[in-house]
């Protein structure tokens, strides 16, 4: 009887034993998890594991681009596109009327069509707008040319006190016999445009 009673006691005490082993089991790997959360490490002292993240580093750059202000230079001018059979004539062709300034630059003669680069200077206190579509030309030979809408790069208005700069590309061939053009830009708006609202450069050499 005594045998039977200590083997019970013995059973019971195995038993509570092993209950408190897993409770002790899992409080350590409780803390193993709370601690490779938070300190990317498990485990203690020399059997310690360090986790590492294989998530990827991403890098993003940011570009900043600063619009025009007053006094300086707006352009929308794109690099030319020129052949082997494009000529081309550098210079200043300019007139002055009032407080605006139209000069041209470079003209490009790519098989008869006609690229103007200009740069426009507004030296009042008021924006003025020079209209694309009031843009013409007329040749030596009395051939009449309009701007061509579709091609050129001209940005109309211009701010007080500042330049811009683009290109006029014609919407007809250069006649054959065309040594000089006119290019006159009609319809400019402005509290201080030029009186009649127009401005004609001479003398623009056709380049053979």
């Amino acid at each position: 009887m005594d045998d039977e009673i200590h083997h019970h006691h013995r059973k019971k005490n195995n038993r509570a034993a092993l209950k408190v082993g897993l409770v002790v089991l899992g409080v350590l790997v409780l803390l193993g998890v709370i601690q490779a959360a938070t300190a990317g490490t498990v485990g203690i002292g020399a059997l310690s594991v360090t986790l590492s993240s294989s998530s990827p580093t991403t890098t993003t750059r940011t570009a900043t681009s600063l619009d025009g202000v007053v006094g300086e230079t707006t352009t929308t001018e794109d690099t030319p596109t020129t052949t082997a059979e494009t000529k081309v004539a550098t210079g200043s062709w300019k007139v002055a009327r009032g407080l605006l300034t139209v000069e041209v630059t470079r003209v490009e003669n790519a098989g008869g069509r006609l690229r103007l680069h200009v740069t426009a200077i507004n030296a009042s206190t008021a924006k003025m707008d020079l209209p694309l579509a009031s843009i013409s030309a007329v040749d030596d030979t009395k051939r009449n040319y309009s701007a061509s809408l579709s091609t050129s790069k001209w940005p109309v208005t211009i701010a007080k006190n500042a330049s811009t700069s683009g290109y006029v590309e014609l919407d007809q061939r250069a006649a054959g016999q065309a040594t000089t053009l006119t290019l006159t830009f009609s319809g400019i708006n402005g509290q201080l445009a030029p009186t009649g609202g127009e401005v004609a450069v001479t003398g623009i050499p056709v380049p053979r």
